[in-house]
C-alpha cells in the first residue's frame, strides 16, 4: 500500500490564492489540513469545499505555533508543508510520490523557485517533508524549522533525506505582493519581539540580518549587525557550536561592520571559524577578505574550501557558483584570462541562470574571442534556456563594457521585459540617457524607484538637468548611492549635450553635502 501524505498549511485571507493552489496541489495529498489564523474572506469555505480539514487557530504572532497546530492533527504516514502562495509542478508531485514510497527515505527537501519582478529567479532547497512523528515539531516564531527535532529521529531510524529536483514556484516574495502584504513590517515585528524576550536568540538575529539584506535596508542591516555582535561578544565560546547557520550569522555581521580589506574583520571571521560548524558562508566571506587585501593564495585556498562544503550544505550558489567566480577573478588578477573563462563557464554549467556567472562569461568571451565567440555562446545558451532575461542582461553589460551602447540597449530592453523593470531597466535607462532621451529616462526611472532605489539617482539627475527640486527618500547605503550616481553621470557625459552639462554644474551645488566628491568630479569631467 502506498504511503499517505498529509499536506499542511497555515492561511489567512488567501481566497485569491486558494483556487490556483488547490489546482496545482491536486495529487500531492491524501489529507489536507488547513490552519486558519483569522480569515475574513472566503478562504475557509474554499478549502473546506476542496475536502480540507479547516482548523481555527487565532494568530499569536508565532509561525511555529500555528504550524504545530496542523501537525497535531496529522493522521497520514507523511507530512508535506506548503503555503498558499506556492505552486507545485506536476513533476514535483510525481517525484514526491516516488520519494515517500522509497525504502530508507525519511525526509525530503524541495526546490523553491522564487520569480523576481524582472524575470530572474532565485532558488533554494528547503526541508518540507518527513515521515509523521509526534517528536518532530517546529521551532522559531518566524522562518520556522523542524531540522533540530528531525535529525535525531532520522538517525535513530537510519533513514536519509532526499532532494526533489522538480520546482515549487513561490509567489509570495515577488516584491509587489510582498509589499502589499507588508511582510517586511510583519516579519520585523515578530523578530523584534523574539529578541526583546531573548537577546541571545541568535537565530532571530540571523533572520533580522537576512531581512535587512533582502529589503536592502542598510540602516537596519548595520543596527542588526551591531546588536548581534554585542550579544556574540558576551556569549559562551560554544554558543554557535551546534548551529548549522552559525557561520551565516557571523558572515553577515562581518559584512555589515567591517570593510572587506579590514584586518580586524578577517580576525573576527578567523576567530569564529573554529567555533561554528563548517560554513560555506563564512569561508566565502573570508575568501573575499583575502581577495580584497590582495592575498591571492589565501583567497584561492578559502574559495576551494568553500567549494568543498557542497556535500554538507547542498547550496549550489554559495558552495559552487560563488567560489568558482571568485577563483575566476583571482585568475584574472594573475593574468590568466583563459583560466578565468573556464571557471566562469563552469559556474554557468552549475547555474545557467546566474546573473554574475553569465556576466563574467559574456565579458570574458567578448574580450578573448570577440563578437563572433559571444554570438556562438549566446546561440548555444539560447538553445538550452529561452527566454532568459539574465543572459540578455549579461550580453548588455558585455556590449556596454566595450562602448557599444546601441547593442547594449537592445539587450537590456529584452532583459527588462514589458513594461521595463528591475536592474536591467536601470541599465536601459542609462543607455537611453547617453542617447539623449531625457524625458523617456525620467518617466522610466520614476516607474522603477519603488522597487529599485538606484532609479532615484536617475530621477535626481533628470531633476538637476531640468532645474527641479527632488523629494525622494531612498534606502541606499552611501557607497551604493555613490556608485549609482557616477553611473548616471557617466551616461550624461556620454550624451555630450552642453546644455545638460551646464545645468548639472549650476544645480548640483544643492547636493554637494551629500556627495562631497561631486564638485571635483564635475569639474574634471567638464574640463
Amino acid at each position: 500500500m502506498n504511503p499517505t501524505i498529509a499536506l499542511t498549511l497555515i492561511v489567512r485571507d488567501e481566497a485569491a490564492m486558494a483556487p490556483d493552489f488547490l489546482r496545482a496541489a491536486a495529487g500531492a495529498w491524501d489529507e489536507l489540513i488547513v490552519v486558519d489564523t483569522g480569515s475574513t474572506d472566503d478562504t475557509k469555505a474554499l478549502f473546506a469545499a476542496a475536502g480540507a480539514r479547516v482548523i481555527d487557530s487565532p494568530w499569536q504572532g508565532d509561525f511555529a505555533q500555528a504550524r504545530n497546530v496542523a501537525l497535531a492533527h496529522v493522521t497520514s504516514d507523511w507530512v508535506l508543508v506548503l503555503d498558499a502562495d506556492e505552486r507545485p509542478s506536476a513533476d514535483f508531485i510525481t517525484q514526491l510520490r516516488q520519494a515517500v514510497a522509497t525504502p530508507g527515505v525519511g525526509a525530503l527537501t524541495i526546490r523553491i523557485s522564487n520569480p523576481l519582478p524582472y524575470g530572474h529567479r532565485r532558488e533554494s532547497s528547503v526541508l518540507r517533508g518527513w515521515k509523521a512523528d509526534a517528536r518532530v515539531r517546529f521551532e522559531h516564531a518566524i522562518h520556522e524549522d523542524v531540522s533540530a527535532h528531525l535529525a535525531p529521529v532520522l538517525a535513530e531510524r537510519g533513514e536519509r533525506v532526499v532532494d526533489l529536483s522538480a520546482a515549487v514556484e513561490h509567489l509570495g516574495y515577488v516584491r509587489e505582493r510582498a509589499a502589499a502584504k507588508d511582510k517586511k513590517a510583519r516579519d520585523l515585528t515578530i523578530l523584534e519581539r523574539c529578541l526583546a524576550a531573548d537577546p541571545a536568540d541568535f537565530y532571530s538575529h540571523l533572520k533580522r540580518l537576512e531581512l535587512a539584506r533582502y529589503w536592502r535596508d542598510g540602516a537596519l542591516w548595520t543596527a542588526s549587525a551591531r546588536a548581534a555582535a554585542d550579544e556574540l561578544g558576551v556569549a559562551p565560546a560554544d554558543a554557535l557550536a551546534h548551529a548549522p547557520w552559525g557561520g551565516e550569522l557571523v558572515a553577515l555581521v562581518a559584512e555589515a561592520l567591517f570593510r572587506p580589506d579590514s584586518a580586524v574583520g578577517l580576525l573576527y571571521l578567523s576567530d569564529w571559524e573554529a567555533r561554528v560548524p563548517q560554513s560555506a558562508a563564512l569561508l566565502h566571506r573570508r575568501a573575499l577578505c583575502h581577495e580584497a587585501r590582495g592575498e591571492l593564495d589565501k583567497a584561492g585556498a578559502a574559495f576551494e574550501a568553500c567549494q568543498a562544503t557542497r556535500s554538507l550544505t547542498g547550496d549550489v550558489q554559495l558552495s559552487t557558483v560563488r567560489p568558482l567566480l571568485g577563483r575566476a577573478r583571482l585568475a584574472l588578477m594573475r593574468g590568466d584570462a583563459a583560466q578565468a573563462l573556464r571557471l566562469s563557464m563552469d559556474a554557468v554549467e552549475h547555474a545557467p541562470r546566474d546573473p554574475e556567472a553569465l556576466m563574467a562569461t559574456a565579458a570574458l568571451l567578448r574580450q578573448q574571442g570577440g563578437p563572433k565567440a559571444l554570438d556562438t555562446w549566446e546561440a548555444q545558451h539560447r538553445a538550452q534556456i529561452d527566454p532568459c532575461p539574465e543572459r540578455d542582461w549579461a550580453l548588455g553589460e558585455a556590449a556596454l563594457a566595450l562602448g557599444d551602447r546601441a547593442q547594449a540597449a537592445q539587450a537590456f530592453r529584452r532583459a527588462a521585459g514589458v513594461p521595463p523593470a528591475g536592474p536591467a531597466a536601470l541599465r536601459l535607462a542609462q543607455c537611453w540617457l547617453a542617447e539623449g532621451r531625457l524625458e523617456d529616462v525620467d518617466r522610466l526611472c520614476r516607474s522603477l524607484v519603488a522597487d529599485e532605489p538606484e532609479a532615484g539617482l536617475g530621477v535626481l539627475v533628470c531633476d538637476l538637468i531640468h532645474g527641479k527640486d527632488t523629494a525622494l527618500e531612498l534606502e541606499l547605503t552611501a557607497d551604493a548611492a555613490n556608485v549609482a550616481l557616477k553611473q548616471w553621470l557617466d551616461a550624461v557625459f556620454a550624451a555630450g549635450n552642453p546644455r545638460w552639462i551646464q545645468a548639472l554644474a549650476a544645480n548640483a551645488i544643492a547636493i554637494y553635502a551629500l556627495f562631497p566628491w561631486l564638485e571635483a568630479y564635475l569639474r574634471r569631467r567638464a574640463s
